[in-house]
């Protein structure tokens, strides 16, 4: 179709820009001015050495001034986001399902800038997570009805239970790797603290009594002026036994325990992260950060970055694309040993690629799991 043509153009567009953003939002630049340039020689680019990936092989991947040479990387990332946006546009095609894609592609561009800026500096910025969820939630109003996309609710659900499950696994596998020593991270009035007593909270009466948990805490700690908490190997304690309890029925089900952990964990987990990019963009002061030698289970970023995913899969696919995330980041790290790879690829491209993955083909990936318990139907 012609329309899949277009959009895969303008994919390629898009992903020379995604360059631009890979290269200067981990170094604190604009990615407006000042116009791209050499990095080696200063040589400001024409426009016409900036088309996608015809530029670079019209110039042999060399600065037309310097004769440098220029990384394969930058025609690589115009083509995967051609791609992508092509691939995109095939399965939602605008003659069939309107806008729908719009804002399948805008996130898909994010999770290309993410994954690269990852695997460059091991971090997620706050300036792709935190508004790919927003855009995310804003598609839900207008996909098709037959696109298979989340609803409105669908895409909050999924995008709180994906953060709450990566919350949980960021929060309990720090605390075994530290050897279930305390963490020494103390960020005041809302921070980790307040995502562990949602986590009970949770577990023991649903996702609005973690939410009140979690809200409770925060005004004892502005009301004290000083952060008051319980260590986590107690609190996590508490939380096995809220679980314990919550599987007996004694006050809601076991289901709504579980999803009720995930939930209000999820919740706090990024309306924290919302609270601190504000702080830290009007006080210009980084956030506070652990000390240099607490080890951690996984990045605060990934927890950002479930959200994204849970928000365009909704809950059922992201459960399908974290299991694909945590398959292939064994399989990837084992092959990097075997091959002798000193640096491990972080775990955000991963989680990136099998959420892609699950918005292709977790539905059937699904029906095929259902088949195999007998469950099809």
């Amino acid at each position: 179709m012609y329309s899949i043509f277009v959009i895969a153009i303008l994919g390629a567009l898009i992903g020379s820009f995604a360059n631009v953003v890979i290269y200067r939002v981990p170094a604190g630049k604009s990615i407006v001015f000042p116009p791209s340039s050499c990095p080696n020689c200063g040589h400001k680019i024409k426009p016409w050495e900036n088309i996608p990936v015809i530029s670079w092989l019209f110039l042999r991947g060399k600065c037309s001034s310097c004769k440098n040479l220029i990384s394969f990387r930058y025609p690589l990332i115009e083509m995967i986001t051609a791609l992508g946006f092509g691939l995109l546009a095939w399965r939602w095609p605008i003659e069939d399902y309107g806008f729908t894609v719009i804002p399948l592609v805008i996130i898909f561009a994010m999770l290309v800038m993410m994954s690269m800026i990852d695997i460059d500096t091991l971090l997620l910025p706050d300036s792709l997570t935190l508004p790919a969820i927003l855009v995310g939630i804003l598609g839900t109003f207008i996909y098709a009805e037959t696109s298979g996309l989340p609803t409105l609710s669908q895409a909050l659900i999924g995008g709180a239970i994906g953060a709450g499950i990566i919350a949980l696994i960021n929060r309990v596998g720090s605390l075994v790797v530290r050897r279930f020593a305390d963490t020494k991270e103390r960020l005041w009035p809302l921070g980790m603290d307040q995502v562990n007593v949602a986590a009970v909270g949770g577990a023991l009466g649903g996702w609005t009594w973690g939410l009140g948990a979690a809200a409770a805490s925060m005004i004892i700690n502005l009301l004290t002026r000083k952060v008051i908490r319980l260590p986590e190997l107690i609190i996590y304690a508490l939380w096995v036994v809220a679980l314990l309890v919550s599987s007996l029925g004694t006050f809601i089900s076991p289901i709504s325990g579980i999803s009720g952990t995930f939930m209000a964990t999820g919740i706090v987990s990024i309306v924290g992260a919302i609270f601190w990019w504000f702080r830290e963009m009007a006080s210009k002061e980084p956030l506070p950060e652990e000390e240099d030698d607490e080890p951690v289970a996984m990045g605060f970023g990934d927890v950002k970055l479930a959200a994204v995913l849970g928000v365009i899969l909704g809950w059922q696919q992201l459960l399908v694309a974290l299991f694909l995330s945590f398959l292939l980041g064994a399989v990837g790290g084992i092959a990097s040993r075997l091959a002798g790879g000193d640096r491990l690829i972080p775990f955000g491209p991963y989680l990136a690629l099998s959420g892609l993955l699950a918005l292709f083909f977790g539905q059937n990936l699904i029906q095929w799991y259902m088949g195999l318990l007998g469950l099809g139907g």
